[in-house]
């Protein structure tokens, strides 16, 4: 493999590289980076002869990278984004001063048990911040609405496993019980024959697997009743007080809705396993200390609740 020519390499080559590699399209890469067509081929031939490979191949679906164009793509996109932190002017964020909006992508068990609290605790020393939220995307929009700026955070049972994303676990998730108050169950624990015997009502899963509760009973040989399902977890609740079905929430729902709806908290008949919370957000803001700022608010609230 011939070697690259680095002392004339024109850095602006590796910022057309890597909008080639996210793109996979020339006519897209043009459209992003406000270019012809024609400059981005005569870029692409560049950098080419520089490194004496392909980097990418034409293919049905667009373009293709090789294997050379996948070892330079991690290093080549570490090194642009330190460059253009390096340059951009040094900024001063001051929350109590702040006019700007964050927008949040998650589902009803974030806005549940973290959205309130997160809401009031920025109002205390940002008025000026509007905190949005908005359903999870797909995985692929999900990226580039992160990568766009478009989307601040996401925050999800899944993380968004993406090149420049960064993936936290945010939290873990546990399960109690409830039931009908009225039914006047004394201990933490709740039983197990009654689980079986009563129908559940649940939330709808957008995949196939199960959830961890009936995955858990499954292995143990056992299999609940499914007596309602649902599309968020506000309505477990409700439907259970109407109808003396049980339903499984997460612990940091529990308290609130059992408040609401006349329902008795217990620990689940058998240990379930937690299900991990994820925050992602695209690493070409880390630099930015309003961003950074949010997503630390952030953590406080979910450490706390």
């Amino acid at each position: 493999m011939r070697q690259a020519n680095t002392k004339s390499l024109d850095l602006n080559l590796l910022a057309v590289f890597m909008m080639l590699w996210d793109t996979r399209s020339v006519t897209r890469a043009s459209d992003r980076l406000a270019l012809t067509q024609p400059a981005v081929s005569h870029a692409l031939r560049r950098l080419r002869d520089a490194t004496g490979d392909e980097l990418f191949v034409n293919a049905k679906g667009g373009l293709v990278p090789t294997s050379r164009s996948e070892a330079l793509i991690g290093p080549v996109r570490e090194a642009l984004e330190k460059i253009y932190g390096a340059l951009r002017d040094e900024e001063t964020f001051v929350p109590s001063l702040a006019r700007r909006e964050f927008n949040i992508a998650a589902g009803d068990l974030v806005e549940f048990s973290f959205i309130p609290e997160l809401v009031e605790h920025i109002r205390q020393q940002a008025p000026g911040i509007v905190v949005r939220l908005g359903p999870v995307p797909e995985e692929g929009l999900a990226y580039q609405r992160l990568e766009s700026g478009d989307l601040d955070a996401v925050i999800s049972g899944q993380p968004v496993k993406e090149m420049g994303i960064h993936d936290e676990t945010l939290a873990q998730i546990d399960l109690l019980t409830l039931v009908w108050k009225r039914e006047n169950l004394s201990k933490p624990r709740f039983p197990l024959a009654l689980y079986l015997k009563r129908p559940h009502v649940v939330i709808r899963l957008p995949d196939r697997q199960g959830s961890i509760v009936d995955q858990t009973l499954a292995q143990r040989g056992l299999q609940r009743q499914i007596g309602a399902v649902v599309q968020n977890f506000m309505a477990m609740p409700m439907v259970a007080a109407r109808t003396g079905f049980i339903c499984n929430v997460p612990s940091r729902m529990a308290g609130t809705f059992a408040e609401l709806f006349e329902l008795s908290v217990h620990e689940p008949p058998i240990a379930f396993d937690t299900s991990p919370l994820f925050m992602s957000w695209h690493r070409r803001f880390d630099a930015d200390p309003a961003h950074a700022w949010f997503l630390d608010q952030i953590r406080f609230v979910v450490s706390v609740a």
